[in-house]
Parts: structure tokens; sequence; C-alpha cells
């Protein structure tokens, strides 16, 4: 296996959680030198929560070398009014008041559907890290970056994006809010697949020393770190 590549990103949920641990991730991040994606959480109901939030308080304190992206989450209810395309469309608009053009996209509860992919690519969203970061994922599905197919999201195909999985064995995850622990042995299975990691956590979870065991992994089996944009645009 070669020297892994490693991109980490960060789900920006907090706002509807009433707990941020954004100011420790940061701390972690800025001690190893490591780069975040960060993912602003937009939604339906309230689509401004977690933007108000982090512009008031952590926009500021997130070093320039990161990555902001964005995050929906589809309501899936019989309440919901907006189209998922249009959903999309409005985030990315959203985070333009912020003067933020994301080009890393992630759907919350790995809920990525065949029409959301030209959607996408439609505001300019580069990379996408919604397949695995879910229990739902096929097991034949690629671990490695792929395109995927305009038919189904977890297969390759003609898309224009790039998807870049996150580590997911057996139906477990790879995101630090399990745990080191539970983490480890993802970590290990999926390297010995591919030479691409991507990870995820929340912003809700005390966080910061998953990430500290995490990265100090990786770094003594050399792996390397970049955003998700930079890592795709480097395929």
């Amino acid at each position: 296996m070669s020297q892994p590549t490693v991109a980490i990103s960060v789900d920006c949920v907090c706002a509807m959680q009433g707990k941020c641990f954004a100011a420790e991730i940061i701390e972690v991040a800025e001690e190893f030198r490591v780069p975040l994606t960060w993912m602003l959480g937009v939604e339906e109901h309230d689509p401004m929560s977690n933007l108000r939030l982090y512009h008031n308080e952590y926009f500021h304190r997130i070093p320039a070398w990161h990555e902001i992206g964005m995050y929906v989450t589809f309501d899936t209810g019989a309440g919901h009014t907006v189209e998922r395309g249009d959903l999309i469309r409005v985030g990315k608009d959203l985070l333009k008041q912020f003067s933020i053009k994301p080009t890393a996209f992630r759907a919350a509860n790995g809920d990525l559907e065949p029409d959301d992919l030209r959607a996408l690519e439609d505001i300019g969203i580069f990379v996408d890290a919604t397949p695995g970061s879910s229990a739902a994922r096929p097991l034949n599905a690629p671990k490695s970056p792929y395109h995927p197919s305009y038919d189904n999201v977890h297969q390759a195909g003609s898309s224009k994006l790039w998807v870049v999985p996150v580590a997911n064995v057996g139906g477990a995850r790879g995101y630090l809010d399990d745990g080191f622990d539970r983490l480890k042995p993802i970590i290990d299975a999926h390297l010995k697949e591919s030479d691409v990691l991507c990870l995820g956590m929340c912003d809700c979870v005390d966080n910061a020393t998953n990430l500290r065991h995490a990265v100090s992994y990786l770094k003594q089996g050399g792996a390397k770190f970049t955003t998700l944009t930079h890592l795709a645009a480097s395929l």
C-alpha cells in the first residue's frame, strides 16, 4: 500500500443540537496542521441556523487552509415542500451570502439520490462525500474515489463530479463520533483496499480526543492530509 491520502470532514449541524465543539476540533487541527472540510448544514425548515451560528462564532477561527462545503438534510416526511434540487440551490445561495462557494457536498444520513447529481453539478459541486456516511452502503460499492452513475450513485458512471466515499466496512462507517477504538479497525480494513481514506465527524460531538488519536495513528503510517476538493482535484 502506498502512502495514504486522508480527507477528514466535519458535519456542521450543531445549531439544532445545543452543543458545538468546533473550537476544540479547530485546536487539534491546528496542532497537527491538518486541513478539514467543514460541511455547513442546511435544512428545509431552518436553513440559516447553522450558517448564522458559524458566521457569528466560528468562521473567523477556521484557518484559511481549511475548506467550507455544504451539508444538506432533505426532508423525506409528508410535510416537505421544497424539492431536493431546489433545496440544493437554496443552500448554495445561502452560502454565497457569506462569500462561500462550496465545491464539496454531503447529504445527511447517506441520502443521496441519482437525480441530485445534476443539481450538484449545476451549482459547481466538484466532490461528494455522502456514500458510506451511513450504514446503508452496498458491500460491492467502490471504496476508492469514482465518478458515479446517473442511475446509481453507488456505481461508477459518467457523472462529472467525484464521489469520495466515507470508509465503510460491513456497515460500520468511518466516523470519529463512534470513538477511536471502533474507528481503528475500519481504517485498517479500508486501507487494505484503497490508499484514499475519507473520514467524517459531527461538530455536536466532543471529537477532539478522537481526532487527535486518529491523526496521530495515520501520521505514523505516513499519511498525507488534504481537503476533499484538493483530493479530488489531484485524481
